[in-house]
Formats: C-alpha cells, structure tokens, sequence
C-alpha cells in the first residue's frame, strides 16, 4: 500500500492530448479511431473559422494514429499514478460536477487555441476547488504534471496570471519551453510524409495560435552571412502573416518569463522540474535554401549542448526554461521519447518527493544507466521501408554488443520478427524496418551484451500513413 497524495495533482496533456467536442456535445476529436479518422480527412472540422469554440471534454487515452500524426496518450500515467499511491481520487475538470474531494484532476483543454486562453481556463477550474480551504491550507495545494504544450499553460498559470501561490511544484515532460524547429517546419514547409503532402491539414494548423506558439524562441534560423535568426526574422518563402504571428507568439513567451523571473527568490515560487529526453535524433535547427527552409536535425553549432539531441520532437535545450538558469541539480534528463515520457516511471518518482519525505533527488542533466537513442521519423508512409538508427548512450559496447529492432502493430493485428541491426560506428547501428500497413505500430530497439548494464530497450509508437493527402 503505497502513501497518500497530499496535494491535488493537475495533469495537462500536451497539443493533441484533448478530447474535444462541438457545444451541443457531437465528437470533432476523440480516441475513436473513427473520429480521429475523419478529422484527418475532413481537417476543417478543426478549424477556428468552422469551429472557434469547441469543448473538452477529456484526455486521449493511449497513443494514436490522426492522419500525419501520432498523439499522446495518458491512461497509462493515470495508472502509474494510482498504482504508486493508496486510494486516489480521479476527476476531470469540465464535467459539470467536480469532486472537492479528488487528488488527481485530469485538465483537458482546446489545444487549438493559445496557452493564455488555456491557462485562463486553468485557473477558472481551480479557483473553485481551492476556494473552500483556509488560506493556509490552500498554499502550494496544487502540484501539477504538464506533458508538452500543457507545460506552457501551466507556466502561463502560474507566472501572469498569478497562480503560483497555489502551486508546490510544476513537473514540465518534454515541454518546448523555448519552442521546437519541429512547428517551424510545419508551418513554413507544410505537413509532409516523404513526397505526400496534407495540404488541407496545413492550412487548418495555420490557423491555430498554439502552433506558433511551439516555434523556436531561440535563434534557430542560421543565417548564409553567419550567425543565426529567430524564426519571426523570416520574410521570404514563408506565408504572408507568418512574420506577425510568429512575433506575437514570441511575445506570449516573453511575457511568460517576466512573470517567471518576477518570482525569484519569493516564497510563492513553485519548484520547477524539467523532464527531457536525451540522445534521440530531433529538429534543432533551419538553414535557408534556394529550395526554401530546410529542418535539420543537425546539432546547432552555435547553440550549447546540441549533442544531447532531445526526445525526438523537442531538442532537450528547449525543454529546459531560460529563466531556470543552470541548475542542472532541478533538472531530470530521461532516456524516454516525446511521446512515451507521460508513461515513464519518472513522474511517480517525482511525485513521491511530494507525497512524503524525499525519497532521493536523484536529478541531473544525464540519465543514472546507459540507455538508446532512436533516430526514428514520427510517421511514414504505409507500404516504404523505415530505417531506423539507434545509437548507445552512457556505455561504451564491445564486441558482444547487438541490436536488433521489431516492428508490432498496436491493435495486436501482426508486426515483424526482430531484425538484427548493422554496426555503423562504435555506438551506433543501423537497421530497415519492412514496409508497414496503415496505423501505429511500436517499433522496439534493445541492446544485448552491453558492459555494466547487460540488456536495454527503447521504444517508440511510428504512425505508417496512407500517401493520399486529403
């Protein structure tokens, strides 16, 4: 029997992660594969011009295949949560009826639109549940566990709209705090699988402030005469209101840290703990072409610490805030990708400092065991083969160190053998995954005769697309 929570923990998914619906209650973003279906071939349904309010209503429960992408998941946090502690209460904010007696409200919220309008949201949710308790019993009553875009929100919570008092501790999982090339390269560049273009899914993202309130706010553009750009920089081969939305998405992130570097040194500041993966191949940079602007997930050389790459979506540089400084010792690197980071034993670790007498603050900027890094694309079109390059961390192998890679569909319907990988260079192999049928699949890396820890394993979920653009 584990301890009790002695704080209201928040959950907050990241973009994607909500379950939304139109005002009168019909599904337009759902885990029902046949809605995420039709908002894949039908995007508009998620277009501020068809749909400027829609309701949340929950979270996604496990990863899924949308169209070109693949989502987060959290029913597998939820249950790490309730296996770790004794009797938990769950909630989810929005239903109508709040239980004032919950320990772990699930906060789902219109990814669509920007971090203030969530983060108001937030705070409208909570003032309520934290309205009956005396002052001194609703002091640092929250602590909440952002994945992604949700690590935003909670900053803007937290910081200009002055939740902080209320707030323990703010547990950020792979978020983009200082944005991701990956939302510069949607934007400009377009949603893209190999040749297949999805441009009705561009042009609905376009329209979403949250998008470009993921782009880089750090100089991530280099520039041909030297030196680098901020992507609000860019004029040319961009669209027409880029330039103006990327520079007030640049200012929402200005003001989030004012409010942040305001808090220094006062008692109300909430501890904050950055989550980050490490050692996987991740966009972290832009180089302007005569092609227009090529996404790279070539270390920035004029940027600290590229070589720690990220969880494959956000560059572990961004997923630390500016204005924490370099506190290494308030900072948790994983070996876990962007997706798979909600799951990941971590967050229960950390939650356990909060619940009782500190465990251990085992934090750092480099994971306690060797672990492997994937360079593995988010999706790909069904029917191509994927290569797949995976690459040790933290050990050095020798020469009873193998890796081999498999390939399972998640609905259970097939996948492939394990595939044994080609040595490339002293910690890294490479290996091809065989052409796969539309829907998300589990690709599996894992490390056998590795000195000092024997036998590792990665995973990823990979979408497989069909080339039809919508």
């Amino acid at each position: 029997m584990g301890p009790r929570l002695r704080h209201l923990i928040v959950v907050l998914p990241g973009i994607g992660g909500s379950v939304l619906r139109t005002p009168g209650g019909a599904a337009r973003w759902d885990g029902h594969r046949r809605q995420l279906a039709a908002a894949a071939l039908h995007p508009a349904r998620l277009g501020l011009d068809e749909h400027p309010e829609l309701t949340p209503v929950g979270l996604l429960p496990d990863i899924r295949l949308a169209g070109p992408f693949v989502l987060p998941g959290y029913d597998r946090l939820v249950r790490r949560i309730e296996r770790t502690f004794h009797q938990v209460r769950v909630d989810t904010a929005g239903t109508g009826r709040p239980d004032p007696r919950a320990d772990l409200l699930l906060f789902p919220y219109d990814f669509r639109l920007g971090t203030e309008a969530a983060a108001e949201r937030l705070a409208a949710e909570l003032a309520p549940r934290l309205a009956g308790l005396t002052t001194a019993g609703r002091r640092r009553r929250v602590v909440v566990v952002a994945h992604s875009m949700g690590g935003l929100v909670a900053r803007h919570w937290l910081g200009p709209l002055g939740g902080a008092p209320d707030c323990a501790a703010l547990i950020t999982l792979g978020t983009p705090h200082r944005g991701a090339p990956k939302a510069l390269d949607l934007l400009v560049n377009g949603v893209r699988i190999g040749p297949a273009r999805f441009d009705a899914v561009t042009g609905v993202l376009r329209g979403w402030p949250s998008v470009y309130e993921l782009l880089p706010r750090y100089p991530a553009v280099g520039a041909p005469e030297g030196g680098a750009r901020y992507p609000y920089q860019l004029t040319d081969g961009v669209p027409a209101d880029f330039p103006a939305r990327a520079k007030a998405a640049f200012g929402v992130h200005a003001e989030i840290e004012r409010a942040w570097t305001e808090l220094a040194g006062r008692p109300e500041l909430p501890d904050l703990v950055p989550v980050f993966g490490r050692g996987h191949a991740t966009p972290q940079r832009a180089v302007p072409t005569p092609a227009g602007l090529l996404v790279t997930k070539d270390a920035a050389e004029w940027l600290p610490n590229g070589h720690w790459h990220g969880d494959g979506t956000v560059p572990a540089i961004s997923a630390v805030p500016p204005d924490l400084g370099e506190q290494p010792s308030r900072w948790r690197a994983t070996p876990d990708r962007h997706l798979e980071l909600p799951s990941s034993a971590t967050v229960p670790d950390l939650l356990l400092n909060y619940a009782a007498d500190s465990l251990q603050a085992v934090r750092g900027d480099t994971p306690d065991r060797p672990w492997l890094g994937l360079d593995l694309d988010e999706a790909v079109l069904a029917g191509t083969p994927t290569p797949v390059t995976v690459t040790l961390h933290g050990a050095a192998a020798d020469e009873r160190t193998a890796l081999r890679i498999r390939a399972r569909a998640e609905d259970g319907s097939g996948g492939t053998d394990w595939i044994d990988c080609a040595r490339t260079g002293d910690t890294a192999w490479r290996a091809s995954v065989p052409p796969l049928p539309p829907g998300a699949h589990r690709v599996v890396a894992e490390a056998v005769g590795v000195p000092g820890a024997d036998r590792l394993r990665c995973a990823d979920v990979l979408g497989a697309v069909r080339a039809e653009a919508p």
